[in-house]
């Protein structure tokens, strides 16, 4: 969606009633790390973003609320290949700012400065950041993501993959294990390692049984590795949850390899 999305989102937020409280909270944070994982379980609906700025509000925090916003608009900021809208991270470094003149202390605030700063390809400013930030929070499940998508900037895949093993580690939550995981797997996804990526959606599977994106995913990978029957029932069970075009693209692409093999049979057999 990117620039579309960011084009829908920031009018609303006009029409926020922000909270009235300027202190950072513990409720504001408690909020805010419920809001980061709604964003996290982002899959492409829009009305994922807008609950997760509802929780970010809910904490009655203006620093935090501004943070989650800021961190709202970076997910909603990148596009289809992969990039992010240029408009989204500008929007989204003018809430972060906001949030840390009224909390300029908070690590979970300031996590996310390094976040846009990969984004938009200033590595160095986000290494800087990383290790101040490293220096207050040793082991920190947010932290290692940031460095798994810093280290993917850089396109050391040795360094992302080892940064993927220990944000697993650090994660505390369900939604922080399945959202370790299903990145993971995306990242061997986009790499064509087939065999890593299928044992990676599979343990997402494990979390979340019922998302129509991981078994779509999982059907790919297996069509990829030629395994067509498990192909076809990950497609079934995609399209039990959710019908879709990419889904029926691939159950007709299966039906087209089966009744090849059939052929193929009744012609040799």
């Amino acid at each position: 969606m990117g620039q579309q999305l960011i084009d829908r989102l920031i009018p609303l937020l006009d029409k926020v009633n922000w909270p009235a409280t300027e202190e950072a909270t513990e409720q504001g944070r408690r909020s805010f790390l419920v809001g980061l994982e709604k964003v996290d379980a982002y899959s492409g609906d829009p009305n994922q973003l807008t609950a997760a700025l509802k929780t970010f509000l809910t904490g009655g925090s203006q620093p935090y609320a501004y943070a989650g916003t800021a961190y709202t608009l970076v997910a909603a900021a990148q596009e289809a290949d992969g990039s992010y809208a240029p408009g989204g991270l500008e929007a989204a470094w003018e809430w972060l700012s906001q949030a840390q003149e009224l909390e300029p202390d908070a690590v979970e605030i300031n996590m996310i400065e390094p976040l846009i700063y990969v984004h938009n390809g200033r590595l160095e400013d986000a290494r800087l950041v990383l290790d101040y930030l490293h220096d207050l929070r040793p082991s920190d499940y947010y932290l290692y993501r940031l460095e798994v998508a810093y280290w993917q900037a850089m396109g050391d895949m040795e360094q992302t993959v080892e940064w993927f093993g220990k944000t697993a580690e650090a994660a505390t939550t369900v939604p922080q294990r399945l959202t370790a995981r299903r990145h993971l797997a995306d990242f061997y996804f986009e790499q064509k390692m087939w065999a890593e990526a299928k044992d990676a959606y599979q343990q997402a599977i494990h979390f979340d049984n019922s998302n129509p994106l991981l078994w779509h995913k999982l059907s790919i990978v297996h069509w990829q590795l030629e395994d067509v029957d498990e192909a076809e029932k990950c497609n079934q069970q995609t399209l039990r949850l959710k019908d879709f075009p990419a889904a029926r693209q691939l159950e007709e692409k299966i039906k087209e390899k089966k009744s090849e093999g059939g052929l193929f049979g009744r012609l040799f057999g």
